[in-house]
């Protein structure tokens, strides 16, 4: 006779539940994704005599509210239908933490609006490969759509960035001429 504990060890092989360093780096990415989220509130409320730019920085920094959501449900799950994280996650944890600072350091900065814009461009970038459908490795097909859904719905936000940097730089150089 089958114990019950081999059962429930074959159970949980089956859920492919994730290591506990792999599940706090995924904590440390959400929380990442929460600093990232304040930071364009910061600048949402700093540039608010421009509405169109306010709103530009709010929505952004509800998209990565978004990101961290995604986060705290895949460690809600355990990591239940996923294989593995994809990356170091010593070497990613260290550069998380890199990141971190820089962003907690801007957080009470006065950037002009094009620096903040370059600012939030480059870090988007920087972060693109930490969205919760980059870093995870999916056994269940249905998960890894919902996840990839999920980033689907806001992946236009660094063309917004550019696009109203570009405005910024377009309005001046007219402003240059004059």
């Amino acid at each position: 006779m089958i114990s019950r504990h081999k059962i429930l060890q074959k159970e949980n092989a089956r859920t492919l539940k994730l290591p506990m360093d792999q599940l706090q780096f995924l904590q440390q990415c959400a929380g990442f994704e929460s600093k990232v989220a304040t930071l364009y509130h910061h600048y949402s409320n700093l540039f608010a005599d421009d509405e169109s730019l306010s709103m530009l920085f709010k929505k952004t920094a509800v998209e990565e509210e978004n990101h961290a959501q995604q986060f705290h449900l895949a460690i809600r799950l355990q990591g239940t239908g996923m294989t593995a994280v994809k990356t170091d996650v010593t070497k990613a944890s260290a550069n998380l933490k890199k990141l971190e600072e820089i962003v907690e350091r801007l957080t009470v900065s006065t950037p002009f609006p094009e620096e903040a814009l370059d600012m939030a461009i480059r870090l988007e970038e920087q972060v693109a490969l930490l969205h919760m459908a980059n870093v995870v490795h999916f056994q269940d097909a249905g998960l890894k759509q919902l996840f990839e859904a999920m980033m689907a719905h806001d992946n236009g936000h660094v063309t917004m960035l550019k696009d109203y940097r570009e405005v910024i730089r377009m309005g001046k150089s007219v402003m240059e001429f004059y």
